[in-house]
């Protein structure tokens, strides 16, 4: 099945490596191996310190701050389907909320009370000490 050449594998040139299955076998194998790393690389969820201090971290998960933009957009009439994303700089963090606004919508009313219930709840309630703010996309508009 597999011709291999154990012995002088080491003295093959590449032209001649090339011709043997099992480097090609290896080659894939390399590959397969680093579409993995890169792949749970990606998926990997790191968590957000929101305070430390003598007694220890309390850390976030990205989950839970889209659960928190999500409750907060409920809140306020017009504003539809947030998707968050996270930007970090350095141990601070701001945040992207893409919204889905009514085409009668206030734009700078429903910013400012979006900004107003999502700032009082992470540095209020849940004591951010990192947070820098947010940004607001419109996605689109909805009836």
């Amino acid at each position: 099945m597999l011709d291999l050449y154990w012995a002088g594998f080491h003295k093959l040139t590449f032209v001649e490596a090339l011709q043997k299955p099992i480097y090609w076998y290896a080659i894939l194998l390399l590959l397969i191996l680093v579409l993995c790393f890169v792949v749970l690389r990606k998926l990997r969820r790191e968590l957000i310190v929101v305070f430390a201090d003598e007694e220890g971290n309390v850390q976030i998960t990205p989950n839970a701050l889209h659960e928190i933009v999500k409750k907060s957009c409920d809140q306020i009439t017009g504003v539809n389907s947030p998707t968050t994303e996270i930007k970090r700089k350095g141990k601070f963090f701001r945040l992207n909320i893409k919204i889905q606004i009514k085409k009668d919508c206030n734009i700078k009313e429903t910013r400012k009370a979006l900004q107003n219930i999502i700032e009082s709840t992470m540095i209020e309630n849940l004591s951010f000490t990192n947070f820098q703010g947010l940004d607001i996309i419109i996605k689109g508009f909805h009836d």
